[in-house]
């Protein structure tokens, strides 16, 4: 009777992932045409599976909007200071994913494409964004590879335009990255 209480209140630790060798492009679409990518390698953060039919995800994943290149300085200076306003510190200084939801996964082991929900907190305001990913095996880890758009103006940035040249108001923002099993806790 001991031994059943016993096995009975250890709970199993839900798996968890560290994020790792990230990489994300932001394609930036120009009106009235053309574009150009935003990049950066700065993605960090730890996500558990919390629930697994389907798949839900504590944790976060961020990233540090101070190294974004656009390919021009004078372009990744005024992205920084006067659109994206990092300066202004905790809720600016980075973009942060989370409560991730895979809709088509159903465990831990899932491989393949989902689509996905979330909440993004980019620019001071936290707003819902869905997309896709597709989880690949990587040895002990997974590859993640996700897309999503995102809006400006659902984070209270408008879009620069100077004579009715500017930015699109719509991003599409891809991002992939190595998921590896964090350490449990307590070991």
């Amino acid at each position: 009777m001991l031994m059943l209480l016993v096995s009975g209140s250890v709970v199993a630790e839900a798996p968890s992932w560290r994020v790792e060798r990230g990489d994300v492009h932001i394609l930036v679409p120009l009106k009235p045409g053309g574009a150009f990518t935003a990049t950066t390698p700065s993605l960090s953060g730890t996500l558990t599976l919390e629930q697994a039919k389907p798949a839900r995800l504590t944790g976060e994943i961020s990233m540090d909007l101070a190294t974004i290149d656009t390919g021009i300085s004078l372009r990744n200076r005024h992205l920084r200071e006067k659109y994206l306003e990092v300066a202004k510190g905790k809720g600016f200084d980075r973009a942060v994913l989370s409560e991730i939801h895979l809709n088509d996964a159903d465990s831990e082991a899932f491989e393949g494409r989902t689509a996905f929900t979330g909440h993004l907190l980019l620019h001071g305001v936290k707003h819902p964004v869905e997309g896709t990913a597709e989880i690949r095996r990587e040895g002990l880890g997974r590859r993640v590879r996700a897309e999503f758009t995102l809006v400006l103006t659902d984070f209270g940035i408008t879009p620069p335009e100077y004579l009715g040249v500017g930015v699109a108001s719509k991003l599409l923002v891809r991002a992939q990255f190595s998921a590896m099993p964090a350490p449990e806790s307590g070991k």
